[in-house]
């Protein structure tokens, strides 16, 4: 295994996990997910300018996981009405978890793309570029749709707060 390869899994990883576990909601298929990402990152390593890795592995890992999504819905029909409803009444009292807990939710129950607008931009914290040439969007559109998905963010805590 190269060196610079050892170096971008130990850089990472961690963040082409947190995509994957926000968009399929299930951590050992994210784990799988970003696996097969890695791997594509090492069969196309020589073909990457070593300053796009990122961006190039965080899109390879998001596509991934939406092919996931498609096969599973091929499979099974999704029921994605759990994840608004495990959350119920007023947060009032909440401890850091139990929020942390429903924002997971909420970003999780956020169509696509713009749950991960949220994950990358606001989570992973990559610029507003980055995400762009990730998701395959121009400028404008990143901004237009980060609003949007953190609109209905507040407008889902609005529906909780006491």
């Amino acid at each position: 295994m190269s060196k610079k390869y050892r170096q971008w899994v130990k850089e990472y990883q961690d963040q082409a996990w947190t995509v994957a576990r926000y968009i399929l909601k299930d951590a050992q298929e994210a784990e799988d997910a970003t696996q097969e990402a890695f791997v594509k990152l090492w069969k196309n390593q020589d073909n990457i300018d070593p300053k796009r890795v990122r961006p190039w592995l965080m899109k390879v890992t998001r596509n991934g996981c939406l092919d996931r999504l498609r096969r599973r819905r091929d499979n099974v029909e999704l029921d994605e009405s759990h994840m608004a409803g495990d959350v119920a009444g007023p947060m009032q009292g909440a401890t850091a978890t139990e929020i942390g807990v429903w924002l997971k939710r909420a970003i999780g129950g956020l169509k696509e793309p713009y749950r991960s607008l949220v994950v990358l931009r606001d989570i992973n914290q990559h610029s507003y570029e980055e995400v762009a040439v990730m998701l395959e969007l121009n400028l404008a559109q990143v901004k237009t749709y980060l609003h949007r998905a953190r609109k209905q963010l507040r407008e889902q805590l609005a529906e909780v707060r006491p």
